[in-house]
């Protein structure tokens, strides 16, 4: 083979080995660049890091469900309201036909009877029962009293249930009837000391023990206007169903005043008289044959109440209040409800409540419905209740026009201090609605979230509370709230510290949160007009300040030296990149690794392929210019001398 063949051969092969390394350059840069835009795609998808730790949302906790039968409870209650209705009816029917009613009398009143206490100067007391129904109020073998039959107390009567040696009286309840004892107007004391305390409950005497039973009713107590006093003594397995018959009732206003079948309560009284002729109104001692009759319900102003050393055990409402004015109770105990513990059902107002302990009930501790205010509760405790431990609604009760025309003001005026919350089934402090609400000075322990303030609620103060291990957030701003101020409060051991959803105007400042497992503090959604300042945070989790799903909130001088960030790769580089950046950095790493490969293949002595390769001169194939001397021929006359040998001939010419 000629030099000629082998050096064109040698050129072939390092032309190819050349544009072999393009070809995979290229082809390495087009999986380089498909890769980096996969990546930089899921970088920059919204919500692409996030929907992998969402969680799902838990199920919502009512609290622990009624054992009773609904139908029939119900059924039971308005019986219960009927009767009720016609013992006024009855009484106002008497009195307008003339009829001489000064003296204690009984009403046959469906399947049972009913004592009525008419207005005296003095009180009656247990022996005025002994002696006006001596076959229905009975004293049993180991000195406890059985009442059988239902008492009414009129208006300016008084029953008045004390004894030095302590007083223990059974109200019967079987599957056969129930009792109860129920003022109108009228008023009710139960007082009993320190050593010796008064017992009221419900009672089975086939069986000998208290009747557990709600489903065929069961005996209760009622204040319906007047006033109550209720000092060491304990109540004990009574009620069911509604909150009027719930246990021990202290209810005021009863708006039922006309006929309930004809609307006319002129008419209602004239069929009632000749019942109150006839054999309606009978006298007391011993029984007669059972009559029965009905009518309409009167009307009654608020109740009142003085609550101190008293016990509300195994009720179906512990305590419940509604239409009551000027209630003071405190040293207290509510316990295992079947519904809530104390109830305050709407215009509850000017009211205190202290050193009450509401625990174990099926649902919440402490529960104040809508349209109340100046309530203040202190130094109370609502722990280990089904649902929330103390609930605070100052909710409107109506949005708009509505078919009993309630008002569409809000409700206020009401706060909760000193108080405790803790190991509830869902929340410790709930605040719904409502203006001018305080939580201050409280703790809230172990329960789903804290301290919780929504639905619309405005002007709510939390302040220098503690709350600890919330299984969610500590303190929750939520849906609606506005000009919420969350200040010097402690919050630790929670997912999130302080956690605000639609909400405007919310100040969180001066607030320490510790062990916080996600964020020490997050906003989510509108948060126009917000704040978040001068918070110290610590703990784990993505990042103390979590603000990137909100608008409108501005934060300074947060302490974040303590803060631990957990927060995922992909999480930070969708936080740094853009699409537009991932592109540029892109094509900056393709340009990269072609120099990086080019000083690599410099290093191990390749070379690079010439771009005019393909057109190299002829004499690069060849050693260089060889002299025919050395080849044995003549030499190659020069230039100059070619020129001298034709200087002497004519110029051509052209023509």
């Amino acid at each position: 083979m000629s030099r000629r063949s082998v050096l064109r051969t040698g050129l072939e092969a390092r032309i190819t080995s050349a544009t072999a390394l393009r070809r995979a350059g290229r082809a390495a840069g087009v999986v380089l660049l498909a890769g980096a835009l996969a990546l930089g795609a899921a970088i920059a998808v919204p919500g692409a890091a996030s929907a992998t730790t969402t969680g799902t949302t838990p199920a919502p906790v009512t609290g622990r469900p009624y054992g009773g039968s609904p139908n029939k409870e119900a059924r039971l209650v308005a019986a219960e309201d009927q009767r009720i209705y016609n013992v006024r009816a009855l009484a106002s029917a008497a009195r307008w036909s003339g009829l001489a009613v000064s003296q204690p009398y009984r009403l046959a009143t469906g399947s049972s009877y009913t004592l009525v206490l008419v207005a005296r100067g003095s009180a009656y007391t247990i022996d005025d029962l002994r002696a006006l129904a001596p076959s229905t109020f009975v004293r049993q073998p180991d000195g406890s009293w059985l009442l059988s039959e239902n008492i009414v107390v009129e208006n300016g009567a008084t029953l008045r249930l004390a004894s030095p040696d302590g007083l223990h009286i059974h109200l019967e309840s079987n599957h056969d009837g129930f009792v109860s004892i129920v003022t109108q107007a009228g008023n009710l004391q139960v007082v009993g000391s320190a050593k010796s305390p008064v017992t009221i409950d419900a009672w089975d005497p086939q069986s000998g023990e208290a009747d557990t039973t709600t489903s065929d009713g069961r005996a209760y107590v009622r204040v319906q206007g007047g006033s109550a006093t209720l000092k060491y003594a304990t109540f004990q397995d009574l009620g069911f169903w509604s909150g009027s018959t719930g246990g021990v009732a202290l209810t005021g206003t009863d708006l039922s005043t006309i006929d309930q079948t004809s609307g006319d309560q002129a008419g209602a009284a004239a069929r009632t008289s000749k019942d109150v002729f006839g054999n309606a109104i009978l006298p007391t001692g011993a029984l007669p044959s059972v009559q029965g009759s009905s009518a309409s319900a009167g009307a009654y102003s608020y109740v009142s109440a003085l609550v101190q050393h008293v016990t509300f055990d195994g009720n179906a409402f512990g305590l419940f209040l509604t239409s009551a004015d000027g209630v003071t109770m405190s040293n207290s105990r509510i316990e295992h409800s079947r519904i809530d513990g104390l109830v305050l059902h709407r215009y509850v107002t000017n009211s205190t409540f202290t050193s009450v302990r509401s625990t174990d009930n099926a649902v919440d501790g402490i529960k104040m419905t809508r349209a109340s205010t100046g309530v203040v509760f202190s130094q109370v405790t609502a722990n280990d209740n089904g649902r929330n431990g103390v609930t605070i609604n100052g909710g409107a009760l109506a949005g708009g026009p509505n078919a009993v025309g309630m008002p569409t003001t809000t409700y206020g005026n009401n706060s909760l201090t000193d108080s405790t919350a803790s190991d509830n089934g869902r929340y410790g402090i709930e605040v719904l609605g409502g203006r001018n609400v305080r939580v201050n000075g409280s703790t809230a322990d172990r329960n789903q979230m804290g301290i919780v303030v929504g639905q619309g609620a405005a002007a709510v103060v939390v302040r220098n509370n503690v709350v600890r291990d919330s299984t969610q957030n500590g303190i929750g701003v939520l849906d609606g709230a506005s000009d919420t101020e969350i200040t010097d409060n402690t919050v630790s051991g929670a997912a999130i510290g302080v956690y605000l959803r639609d909400s405007a105007r919310t100040a969180v400042d001066d607030n320490r949160v510790t062990s916080a497992r996600s964020h020490g503090i997050t906003a989510v959604g509108t948060a126009t007009g917000s704040s978040v300042t001068d918070n110290t945070l610590s703990g784990r989790g993505t990042s103390a300040v979590d603000l990137a799903r909100s608008d409108g909130v501005r934060q300074a001088q947060n302490d974040t030296v303590e803060w631990h960030s957990t927060k995922p790769l992909l999480v930070t580089l969708r936080s740094i990149f853009q699409p537009l950046t991932v592109l540029w950095l892109v094509l900056l790493l393709i340009v990269l690794i072609a120099a990086i490969g080019g000083v690599r293949r410099r290093r191990r002595g390749e070379s690079g392929e010439h771009p005019y390769l393909k057109q190299a001169p002829l004499s690069s194939f060849t050693r260089g210019v060889v002299d025919p001397v050395t080849l044995g021929l003549p030499p190659v006359p020069s230039r100059a001398a070619h020129a001298a040998d034709h200087s002497g001939e004519p110029a051509p010419t052209v023509g």
